[in-house]
């Protein structure tokens, strides 16, 4: 579903910011109502308008739409290297999934490390619904001939095809060398893939591995399960494509994208992977391998072949073809098929994509930005010895050199996913720091109902919102056991998919909150206090709804507008950062909450700066005169905001938004964001 957040400058609306005082009063209530009036239309307030930062004394008016009580859904693909020199690699990535799903499925960082319980820092809103699939990087590619290199069977034809794979033989069987030099560094009769004797145990698991918060399978089961679907084996083609296969898992399988032999993708409506890919839920692929991407096009399938007509044309060292003629002779697909494709699941919502690479970079760039990595001497593709590339990376802590490539088309794609993106480096010990900062990539997006600016509560700790319930597909009536007071019919927004319709909307109530944060009753609340509000929300933006009595049922969504005054602030006046903030009427609350805090005290249920004279005040602001606290202490104001701003905004909101049932047919905005895409 879309989440869109819309902030209208108030001189959207004809109003004179910084207009003398007295003759501003009425034209503020005008500016407070056409401003809700747009809310409702938007046909009015220049919609089209490139929207400006706030200023003094400017109206904030937040509308957002998220599906259940914040974004609890997480889908992760796993596409992994299945080629000839992947054992330790593969060990590696499944000694973490147990933990990564503790992690994810708990919110806690320290879980599966021994550390106990975690303290509020550690602490993210946990996944309610998991997804965990696993697609290997064969894709075929090779036709009859093949010639005489027995290494090329497992290419033939489309490979695994990009299809969900869930398989435990290879972990309870094990893999044996049985010949010479079948994989690097390895004799004949020698175990490359230990048996794991507790995959025995798991039965035959489904196309893809979920989770559902307080349902069977367990969390620690199906981390078990993915753990042994994870290990591929190391007998796949040696040709890899991951890329394309990563795209075909999840491409539409009524998408135009073409694929080899005429093929689809084998994602939704219908394909082979329908379901495991869901509009409301965060998307991460991750990538593992230690070689470069060669993901070819229908007449790339030259670079392949073992003949001598291609050897003639590209030369015998097949595995040099790729990177010396792959992209220059445009046998490969460009990176952008990759951005772009990803990008269209989620066009409304592109931020729920997160792109992961555990490949070969060397160690040392860990962390560098992608621009820097892709300069480095040791990623830029040369032949080496034995007809291979120069490693990019190397790693003995097996015992054995375990060598990777440079992965330039994977820091390709990251580079289009910026911040949105992981490049960890394969050569590592262990896989514990990549997946970490996954962790911590997920946790940020998690809990999609982080507000934009903070709002200004009043004694009792409520603020100036309307929330409404959307409810699911055939629900018609509210239920005061979720808060509900009331019903309307609303027009819902967009989906991703394009589709409008109409649904029961549900007035919800908003429930008070004391001192200590605790809640009082059912419905809604305004939540800038716990641990958790500090984590999961990006700085700026740490405030958001939730809801008392947990999430909202399957299938309804959730949408909540706020409407009052905001006065900027200037970030180098003193006391400034806990100025707005909550408090409680004739207490000491403020205090402790800003460097200067000998200057804030409580009015009406806000800390503010005290003051004599205006020297006292930050720059630009006034010792306000007109106006004091129930002390008769003066504190400071911004000249240009009206007195009664406060008042003014809390009226005309309560007395448009709290009646949907009314005989006038005005409605509440449901998708005040819908003017700008």
């Amino acid at each position: 579903m879309m989440e869109r957040v819309v902030l209208w400058k108030r001189a959207c609306f004809g109003s004179r910011v910084g207009a003398p005082r007295a003759s501003t009063r009425g034209l503020w209530r005008v500016a407070v109502l056409a401003l809700l009036g747009a809310l409702s239309t938007l046909a009015a307030g220049c919609p089209d308008q490139e929207l400006a930062p706030l200023g003094p004394c400017t109206i904030s008016a937040a509308s957002r739409r998220v599906d259940q009580s914040g974004l609890s859904k997480v889908d992760l693909l796993f596409v992994i290297d299945n080629s000839g020199s992947m054992a330790t690699e593969q060990l590696k990535l499944a000694n973490e999934l147990p933990r990564l799903v503790e992690v994810l499925t708990t919110g806690n960082r320290n879980a599966g490390r021994g550390a106990g319980m975690a303290n509020g820092q550690d602490m993210f809103t946990p996944v309610s619904s998991l997804h965990l699939g696993v697609v290997s990087s064969n894709m075929g590619g090779v036709d009859d001939p093949t010639g005489d290199n027995a290494g090329l069977t497992a290419c033939r034809g489309l490979g695994d095809d990009g299809k969900l794979l869930r398989s435990t033989e290879v972990a309870v069987t094990g893999v044996t060398a049985t010949m010479p030099f079948e994989f690097p560094g390895y004799n004949a009769g020698d175990v490359v893939l230990p048996p794991d004797a507790a995959c025995g145990e798991v039965g035959a698991p489904p196309k893809y591995q979920q989770f559902e918060a307080g349902q069977d399978p367990s969390a620690a089961d199906v981390a078990t399960s993915f753990r042994c679907v994870s290990k591929l084996g190391v007998r796949g083609c040696s040709y890899e494509q991951q890329l394309d296969a990563m795209w075909k898992a999840v491409a539409p399988s009524d998408g135009d994208d073409e694929f080899l032999n005429d093929t689809q993708g084998n994602g939704n409506p219908r394909g082979f992977n329908a379901g495991f890919v869901r509009d409301d839920a965060i998307l991460a692929v991750i990538q593992v391998s230690d070689e470069e991407d060669c993901s070819i096009k229908p007449e790339g399938k030259q670079l392949f072949a073992d003949t001598p007509e291609a050897n003639q044309k590209f030369g015998a060292e097949i595995n040099l073809r790729c990177g010396r003629h792959g992209e220059a002779m445009g046998l490969v697909w460009p990176v952008s098929r990759y951005i772009a494709g990803l990008r269209a699941l989620k066009p409304d919502n592109a931020d729920r994509i997160i792109f992961a690479a555990i490949v070969g970079i060397p160690t040392r760039a860990n962390g560098m930005p992608f621009e820097q990595i892709l300069a480095l001497p040791e990623m830029q593709f040369r032949a080496g010895v034995l007809g291979q590339p120069t490693p990019s990376c190397r790693n003995t802590s097996s015992g054995r050199a375990e060598e990777a490539y440079p992965p330039r088309r994977f820091l390709q794609v990251a580079q289009g996913f910026g911040s949105d993106a992981v490049v960890y480096s394969i050569c590592a010990d262990d896989f514990a720091p990549a997946l970490d900062t996954l962790i911590d990539r997920i946790a940020t997006k998690l809990s999609g109902n982080c507000l934009p600016r903070r709002l200004r509560r009043d004694v009792n700790g409520k603020v100036q919102c309307d929330v409404y319930e959307l409810l699911a597909k055939g629900e018609t009536k509210c239920d005061p056991a979720r808060g509900h007071v009331g019903k309307a019919l609303k027009r819902e927004s967009e989906s991703a998919s394009g589709i409008r319709e109409r649904r029961i909307a549900c007035k919800m109530q908003q429930v008070a909150v004391n001192g200590q944060g605790a809640v009082n009753g059912t419905g809604w609340y305004y939540d800038d206090f716990t641990t958790q509000v500090k984590s999961v929300c990006p700085a700026g933006d740490q405030q958001r709804i939730l809801f008392s009595f947990g999430e909202l049922p399957e299938g309804a969504s959730a949408t909540f507008e706020c409407l009052q005054p905001i006065t900027s602030i200037n970030p180098n006046g003193r006391g400034v950062e806990a100025v707005n903030t909550a408090c409680q009427a004739g207490s000491a609350t403020c205090r402790g909450r800003s460097d200067e805090d000998d200057t804030l005290i409580c009015v009406d249920g806000t800390c503010q700066i005290t003051c004599k004279v205006n020297p006292d005040c930050p720059p630009g602001w006034v010792c306000d005169t007109a106006r004091a606290s129930g002390r008769g202490e003066k504190f400071c104001q911004q000249p240009t905001c009206p007195a009664d701003d406060t008042s003014a905004a809390s009226e005309s909101t309560s007395g448009t938004t709290s009646r949907p049932d009314a005989s006038s047919s005005a409605q509440p905005a449901v998708d005040a964001g819908r003017g700008r895409r």
